[in-house]
């Protein structure tokens, strides 16, 4: 028996560029986190609370304890802990992370993630919508965690509680999809919801969410060059604990990205599908102004 831990990475909506004022939240949207068989939950739970408690606490000891509240239920966010600028200066974020990666690998853990380069433009001008995306994510993923999975084991599927109703019409999906298809036939209920800050292994996914997302800003748009940090000293570390099923799928002609490219620097979007930036928008003019 396995269970599954997964969040989103990336994001979901229409994007064009990252200094588009409408759309500039991210290139791509899928859905990561692992496997683990189910009875090294509860040591991976203890150790990733350490992990947590021991490389922030200085933060707990402020922002929590100070105040009375209860360690056990605080949560530190993957965005917010994997900042370019905490990254770079504390070397107790890139110890934790190594740690926890280290952790899921001597736990037997894989490392499963779908996810997709979105067409740049908004949904009418690409046909897409948020729903499309996040179903088709959604069933990708399960038939990668069946393909990792070994032959006769069977599993469940644990997310963090989002709370949109579309997220509930796609579980929906997820419950006929699970007795109608053979790659999902390992699946045994329909993806459960959690709150997150009750449980040590949600928030893991999290973090382990937050790098692939950093990764796969980086490979997908040069407007995130800022983070090939998580490409130097995380992709090599990371690629190993991966299932090697898991995929971001390249939009037009771009390059896909599979677990043993997440520790190359090689750039995997369309030149010819990345708007041109101001700098170039202005030689540009300036050659013909001649």
């Amino acid at each position: 028996m396995y269970i599954g831990y997964f969040d989103e990475f990336g994001h979901n909506g229409a994007y064009i560029s990252r200094n588009d004022p409408s759309y500039k939240t991210h290139p791509v949207f899928g859905i990561g986190g692992f496997i683990i068989p189910a009875h090294n939950v509860r040591q991976l739970s203890g150790t990733f609370r350490h992990i947590k408690e021991t490389g922030l606490k200085a933060e707990i000891d402020a922002k929590v304890i100070a105040k009375g509240k209860r360690v056990e239920e605080w949560e530190k966010k993957g965005a917010t802990l994997l900042t370019t600028q905490n990254v770079q200066r504390y070397t107790e974020v890139r110890w934790m992370i190594n740690r926890l990666l280290r952790k899921l690998e001597d736990l037997d853990a894989k490392i499963v993630f779908y996810g997709q380069e979105k067409p740049r433009g908004s949904n009418d001008a690409t046909g897409e919508n948020e729903s499309s995306r996040y179903d088709h994510a959604m069933k990708q993923l399960i038939q990668r965690v069946n393909w990792s999975l070994p032959e006769h084991e069977r599993h469940i599927l644990i997310l963090d509680k989002q709370g949109p109703k579309e997220r509930m019409e796609i579980f929906a999906a997820c419950a006929a999809f699970m007795f109608s298809h053979q790659d999902a036939d390992k699946l045994l209920e329909p993806p459960l919801e959690v709150e997150s800050h009750l449980y040590q292994t949600v928030q893991c996914a999290d973090w382990i969410c937050a790098l692939l997302g950093r990764i796969a800003g980086f490979k997908y748009d040069p407007g995130f060059e800022e983070f090939q940090w998580a490409v130097k000293y995380f992709g090599n570390r990371i690629a190993p604990v991966c299932s090697p099923h898991s995929k971001i799928r390249a939009a037009g002609s771009g390059k896909d990205v599979y677990p043993n490219h997440l520790g190359s620097f090689r750039k995997c979007f369309a030149a010819d599908e990345i708007p041109a930036s101001d700098h170039d928008l202005d030689a540009l003019k300036a050659k013909f102004n001649r």
